[in-house]
């Protein structure tokens, strides 16, 4: 079972989100509590799914100019990003993800299951225009660091979002750097885009966790995990951000991908849906966490049918 960065965060938030995440959800499997929480898995809220929308244009549309040595003009990336949002907002309305059948390689890029729209909450217009307007302002952010873009421009090899992976303790961990690229003095650099405006968010141990990713993955063997720059790129505030790598640093982030793999283990055993008991699964503590759950439904039914009535009522309350 592979261990990421972002199915730690999803079970340090809520155990049992993070068995129906990752251990329950299949899609292959014909139990139909399995698939049901596959289908969940992929509901996005509006405010990630826009930012979904900026990464899928800067991995491939801007990706291609990059590679090209091509200067990117930021209106045709936001006309292209506001295109696809228009296909994926009318796959989702019609709920074509619960289609007999479909996958998500099928409809490719058209693939969108939104939050809203599984649990009937209105998308008001004026969300819309918002969504186009933060489209928007990314690329033309973008756009203007052109010291960023220089670096960008002059470096080779550029990959986004692969998939990279290597063992820890005999466990193996992947990481999805959004991309990665080679510098004339053939130092790796990996930027990671974020879409956000909080102010607090530290994702230092996220982007350390790319860095040992790409040192041991074997795609290039001569690069050194200390020698790797990482490039926090938040394009809706603006800004750029050098994050630090040090031996000390590294080890830190082992020490944690570590702790996490004994947690998990502790948690789910084998990792085998067949030996899972959802029962030893705790609720969540934080009510604001069952608010913004994909699983809200299936937690609550399967509660129900468990027999632990009382837990499912407090979840109940909890939901939108």
């Amino acid at each position: 079972m592979r261990w990421s960065y972002s199915g730690h965060t999803v079970m340090r938030r809520c155990q049992r989100a993070y068995a129906f995440g990752y251990v329950i959800a299949s899609h292959k499997a014909h139990d139909p509590l399995r698939s049901e929480a596959y289908v969940l898995k992929q509901l996005q809220h509006l405010s990630a799914w826009q930012g979904s929308l900026v990464h899928r244009i800067l991995a491939t549309n801007f990706l291609a100019d990059l590679r090209a040595k091509r200067p990117f003009d930021p209106t045709a990336l936001a006309v292209a990003a506001q295109a696809l949002a228009r296909r994926q907002l009318a796959f989702s309305a019609a709920k074509r993800y619960r289609e007999p059948g479909q996958t998500k390689q099928a409809a490719a890029n058209e693939y969108c299951a939104l939050f809203e729209h599984e649990y009937g909450l209105a998308i008001s217009p004026t969300s819309m225009e918002q969504v186009s307007t933060t489209i928007t302002r990314c690329f033309e952010h973008l756009a203007g660091q052109r010291e960023f873009l220089a670096r960008l421009y002059a470096g080779s090899g550029h990959v986004a979002e692969q998939t990279l992976g290597f063992a820890l303790n005999g466990e193996s961990v992947t990481a999805t750097p959004d991309l990665v690229y080679v510098e004339r003095n053939r130092r790796l650099t990996v930027v990671d885009w974020k879409i956000a405006e909080s102010e607090t968010s530290d994702y230092s141990r996220q982007l350390l966790v790319y860095a040992l990713a790409v040192a041991r993955c074997g795609r290039w063997p001569w690069v050194r995990a200390e020698s790797v720059q990482l490039l926090e790129a938040n394009l809706l505030k603006n800004q750029i951000r050098v994050h630090p790598v040090s031996s000390q640093h590294l080890e830190e982030a082992e020490d944690f991908i570590y702790r996490s793999l004994v947690e998990r283990e502790t948690l789910i055993g084998t990792g085998r849906f067949e030996d899972l008991d959802l029962s030893e699964f705790e609720v969540a503590e934080r009510p604001g966490t069952c608010f913004h759950c994909n699983f809200g439904s299936l937690c609550v039914q399967q509660l129900a049918d468990t027999g632990c009535p009382s837990e499912a009522e407090v979840i109940q309350e909890r939901l939108w």
